[in-house]
């Protein structure tokens, strides 16, 4: 395994303990309706918030499955032919970022959907920063900033344990494009119901404070969810939104226990659903 150790860049730390601090303290409430407040922007490189985590262990039974989205790769997307890779080392930093400690990947990363995973020990938690928690990396795909209909961009879903599970593999698919939003560390410890994700589906897909904001690609209007979610199992449901011009759009939501324990939902829009 290839090693990458780093400190704690002073402004990266300073964004992700401020962003926890404030999402902590405007989502402490369970009403999923009202716009997170007092939050001055969006997580910029890696989904993480503040709240409390059932556990901090290396993936023992009962733990909830916990995910990092990085979306600031600082790659190039246009250049050379083919699919972009991700080095081991730069996997590995990536990783151990938000905590500031230290990360191990087993190999590199090719950016694209269905491309092989890479297995990764990283930090358990913020006050566990050696690499103790067995964590996976997957290639996926965001939204560009200027069209979530036909633009993408490469980004990276880490989540704990040796896999991700197969009743969450379609988040995987390279025509669904990730966000998420967390909504405080209350948010989800009970089983939610089906109007209650759709609810915070809706929202993830309207706030400007969302991982990858796509509030001004479409006018998103309502969403309607087959079923509820249990956050003590990582899968997905199948969700429904509609815009004010009576469009729709098939939608994937999971669970969000973000790295700096922050509950929310990870949205996957399938981009070729338009109606």
């Amino acid at each position: 395994m290839r090693t990458a150790r780093i400190a704690r860049r002073t402004r990266s730390a300073m964004a992700l303990v401020a962003g926890a601090a404030l999402l902590g303290l405007s989502a402490c409430g369970t009403d999923t309706g009202a716009e997170p407040e007092g939050t001055p922007a969006a997580p910029a490189t890696s989904s993480d918030g503040g709240g409390a985590e059932p556990s901090d262990g290396t993936g023992g039974a009962g733990e909830r499955t916990r995910i990092m989205l990085s979306t600031d790769l600082g790659l190039d997307d246009a250049s050379g032919e083919g699919a972009l890779v991700l080095g081991s080392d730069a996997l590995a930093a990536l990783l151990a970022e938000p905590f500031g400690g230290s990360a191990d990947c087993e190999a590199e990363l090719v950016l694209a959907p269905g491309a092989a995973p890479v297995d990764c020990l990283g930090p358990a938690g913020i006050e566990s920063i050696e690499p103790t928690q067995e964590w996976v990396a997957h290639g996926v795909m965001v939204p560009a900033e200027s069209d979530v209909r036909n633009g993408s961009s490469v980004a990276v879903l880490f989540s704990t344990g040796t896999a991700l599970p197969e009743a969450a593999e379609d988040l995987l698919d390279e025509d669904v494009t990730l966000t998420g939003l967390g909504f405080g560390s209350v948010y989800g410890m009970d089983p939610l119901g089906a109007e209650d994700v759709a609810a915070g589906t809706l929202q993830t897909l309207t706030s400007e404070f969302s991982y990858v904001p796509v509030g001004q690609m479409a006018d998103w209007e309502d969403v309607t969810c087959q079923d509820g979610l249990d956050f003590a199992q990582f899968e997905t449901v199948d969700c429904e939104a509609t815009t004010a011009e009576g469009t729709t759009w098939d939608l994937v939501v999971a669970p969000g226990t973000y790295v700096d324990n922050d509950q929310g939902l990870l949205v996957g829009i399938d981009r070729t659903s338009e109606d």
